[in-house]
């Protein structure tokens, strides 16, 4: 068997047959791997043959493995424990105590609260007998936090709310706007006007609101889908990009990159490390994904857009892009150097980068999903893989922005992988030293 055709079958199963190693493309040869042997022959392999042989031994060597296993039932297991946590996290209504002599104000108090879609109070009376029983079960109902305020008197007389601590601005305007409207009606009545009559004719007369962005979720519900879905994907760039690029420190080390490269280019290689990691991602991500879909219906926690199974295809196309940015770019800091401990300081620039969206993500988009700065940032990449998802599954994002944000996530990944290709291709066959970034990015 011919050397280049041993090397090949290397690539498929991963093991070492011991050939020599050879530097492609009359590159440097590495120190102390056997001085400048000839290059690859280009028709050992195809191009396509040898990318697909080591896609599948990246798949092979990482799906395989219990950790796969182990950390995918962990992260739906956390899944679980989230969603419980948004459960219970749901506040009820505010419950308000009425005393015997308020009571009466229910009614217009639950009316006033209701035309208020985000108010939610519920009013309870409070009887403890007589006045004195009243005023300590009130009492008693506050400090053990079963109701948040005491309203007592009535619209004939002074009306008081009481509070533990602090009052609730929500709370005291509806009461007011309660009080108000009583004393109204009443003066009504004693002028020989119909009140309903009267606040028929009035209330034709309020002004109408239009939303030109309705939104569909709750406050709770916009967070919980933007820290899904920036969290996520942050968390995926980050395992699988630092998978790769231990991957390609590890193969240095044991000098299989030497083996690897008697028979492929190192753009081949890179290129099948690439794919092969990102279909593992993919692949996780995708039973992540239909785990958080079913326990979302199956409970009620989250609403979910309409098109679920377009939201979870949006969601791997932009992972793929995402991963492929910045795991090339990680790959290639990686071939740099030598050893596990020095790759921390070469990947970081890179981490920065994958960061820096899911900082902004969960800060700006929390606080004002339609602010300018965030939907602009959204479109440019390294940012848009992360924050573009996130304004999708929130519905904001229009079609032009998504189509503009898809098209220059391609084109940053066109020219950052043929950067990231020379650099790995000048480096990763470099051994000892850290390689100087000049020299990683210098043409052949």
């Amino acid at each position: 068997m011919s050397t280049a055709a041993r090397a090949g079958s290397g690539i498929g199963n991963g093991t070492d047959t011991g050939t020599d190693a050879h530097v492609p493309d009359g590159g440097a040869p590495a120190p102390g791997g056997g001085g400048g042997g000839p290059s690859p022959d280009p028709g050992a392999l195809s191009a396509r043959r040898a990318v697909g042989l080591v896609a599948k031994r990246e798949i092979n060597s990482r799906m395989r493995t219990k950790s796969f296993v182990l950390s995918t039932l962990g992260l739906v297991l956390g899944l679980g424990v989230y969603t419980l946590i948004i459960l219970f996290s749901k506040e009820g209504p505010t419950k308000v105590g009425l005393d015997r002599d308020a009571a009466a104000m229910r009614p217009m108090l639950t009316a006033v609260a209701d035309r208020a879609t985000d108010l939610d109070f519920e009013f309870v009376t409070i009887d403890g007998g007589n006045s004195n029983g009243d005023r300590d079960r009130a009492e008693t109902m506050l400090r053990d936090g079963d109701v948040a305020a005491v309203i007592s008197g009535d619209t004939a007389a002074d009306v008081t709310v009481t509070v533990e601590r602090e009052t609730n601005d929500d709370l005291l305007a509806v009461v007011n706007a309660a009080v108000a409207e009583e004393r109204t009606t009443r003066e009504l009545e004693r002028e020989g006007v119909d009140p309903v009559d009267f606040a028929e004719r009035v209330g034709s007369s309020a002004a109408q609101t239009r939303t030109l962005e309705p939104s569909g979720h709750s406050a709770a519900e916009q967070f919980a889908l933007i820290l899904s879905s920036t969290g996520l994907l942050y968390f995926f760039f980050i395992i699988y990009g630092i998978m790769l690029a231990q991957g390609v420190v590890e193969e240095k080390t044991s000098r299989v990159v030497e083996l690897l490269l008697s028979s492929i280019r190192p753009w081949q290689l890179l290129a099948g490390k690439l794919i092969g990691v990102a279909v593992v991602g993919v692949t996780q991500l995708v039973l992540l994904g239909g785990a958080a879909v079913v326990l979302a219906e199956g409970t009620g926690a989250i609403s979910l857009p309409t098109a679920v199974a377009g939201t979870l295809v949006t969601m791997g196309v932009w992972f793929l892009l995402g991963f492929f940015l910045f795991a090339a770019m990680l790959a290639a800091a990686a071939a740099r150097v030598s050893r596990q401990e020095d790759l921390q300081s070469v990947v970081q620039p890179v981490m920065v980068l994958i960061t820096t969206p899911f900082v902004l993500g969960i800060s700006l988009l929390s606080k004002n999903a339609h602010d300018p700065v965030i939907e602009w940032l959204s479109l440019v990449p390294p940012l848009s893989p992360i924050l573009m998802p996130a304004r999708m599954l929130l519905g904001i994002a229009p079609a032009w922005q998504v189509a503009v944000s898809l098209v220059l996530a391609v084109a940053a990944l066109v020219g950052l992988t043929r950067i990231a290709g020379r650099m790995y291709a000048n480096s990763v066959l470099r051994s000892g030293s850290r390689v100087p970034l000049a020299e990683s990015l210098r043409l052949r």
